[in-house]
């Protein structure tokens, strides 16, 4: 037997004992925000066509913004400039400040429903907490929001992963299983928090007018510990995690500070570079966990969009009802990247169904990240 595997089998078993997740109040379905579009920016056939092509084609219902403006009359406008045409684009700046105050109630918000879910954790018992966001930066961060308001400790260690976008959920579950491989007593929170909208711009770019059709605002918990008592509920047990990046592929996929808010790089050879890769991805996953494609029961796939969807579905040879948490989480919710495959993995978890998971999200670099977990069921069955 190799060193490495029996190395493995003595570190302690690793769970994800529950998620919760929220969304801002407001809403807008996805035909709102079409006939709002064509009114700003489909100033010629060719621009109406595009819009209307990318939203009836998105397979998303509504999604979740922290701007509460679109609806409004433009004299009672809090975000834009009270104007119709939304000009002059608010700066970074204000989208960032943006950021920083409903960052903190949000997050604050799925922590307090997460511990709600886990009775048998004390706010003084969390040991570790990782936040996760790519959407802004704020010093001190709502890390240290959630550390005062929810009681935590003072010496609790905290980690901040930044800039990851959409996979950096999975990055941070790894981290989190690390720490309590270290610390079998350690009792990791991460919250994952993303607040895309405020990086809507007016740009007529391919890129910026899909990233401005599909990105939305969510939030997720959860705790990470060694320490299968800490709940009584199903639980993820983590078995391997991986990390791939695609060679040559950061012209895809990029996210950059520019003056009018974050700057998408799109491109729309994305699902296909996804599809190309998938499946010697997933065989280097299932070798390095000792598993087969028959382990896997579940599949958690990050809902980036329904063109990737459906093509992590062709290249695996899957049935759409396979993934239909994550088309459902898609509509629902559109793509909250980092938070995305948090939505979809508290539903499962919710689920009555157990067995192996493979989970994977996508983001700039091209990177895909991929994790293999058990589902496992409460005492309670």
């Amino acid at each position: 037997m190799p060193t490495s595997r029996k190395k493995d089998r003595l570190l302690p078993q690793v769970y994800v004992h529950a998620i919760s997740t929220c969304v801002p109040p407001k809403s807008y379905t996805q035909d709102f925000t079409l006939e709002f579009l064509l009114k700003l920016q489909g100033t010629t056939p060719r621009k109406r066509e595009f819009l209307q092509k990318i939203y009836r084609r998105s397979a998303i219902d509504k999604r979740h913004t922290v701007i509460e403006d679109y609806d409004k009359d433009p004299a009672d406008y809090n975000f834009y400039p009270k104007n119709s045409r939304l000009m002059p684009e608010p700066s970074t700046a204000r989208r960032n400040d943006e950021y920083v105050k409903a960052a903190n109630a949000l997050a604050l918000q799925a922590a307090r429903a997460l511990l709600e879910k886990l009775p048998r954790v004390s706010p003084g018992s969390v040991t570790h907490l990782i936040t996760v966001s790519c959407t802004g930066f704020s010093i001190p961060g709502f890390d240290i929001h959630i550390l005062k308001e929810m009681g935590l400790s003072p010496s609790l260690s905290r980690l901040h992963i930044g800039f990851m976008g959409c996979y950096a959920a999975l990055p941070a579950l790894r981290t989190a299983r690390d720490i309590c491989c270290a610390d079998p007593h350690a009792r990791v929170l991460v919250v994952n928090l993303e607040l895309c909208s405020l990086h809507f711009q007016q740009k007529f770019d391919s890129d910026t007018v899909v990233a401005n059709a599909i990105f939305a605002d969510g939030v997720s918990a959860c705790l990470v510990s060694a320490q299968r008592a800490d709940s009584s509920g199903a639980v993820f047990s983590i078995q391997a995690m991986c990390s791939h990046y695609i060679a040559n592929s950061e012209a895809d996929m990029a996210w950059q500070i520019g003056e009018r808010g974050f700057d998408m790089r799109l491109s729309l050879y994305v699902p296909a570079l996804i599809e190309q890769h998938m499946k010697s991805i997933t065989d280097s996953l299932f070798a390095k966990a000792g598993k087969q494609r028959a382990d896997i029961d579940i599949w958690a796939i990050h809902p980036g969009g329904r063109a990737i969807l459906e093509k992590v579905q062709e290249s695996l040879g899957l049935k759409k009802q396979a993934l239909q948490i994550s088309y459902d989480v898609l509509r629902e919710y559109g793509n909250m990247s980092s938070a995305t495959i948090m939505f979809v993995l508290e539903r499962i978890l919710a689920d009555k169904g157990t067995g192996g998971v493979f989970a994977t999200a996508f983001g700039p670099g091209l990177t895909v990240e991929c994790s293999f977990m058990e589902k496992i069921k409460g005492p309670d069955g």
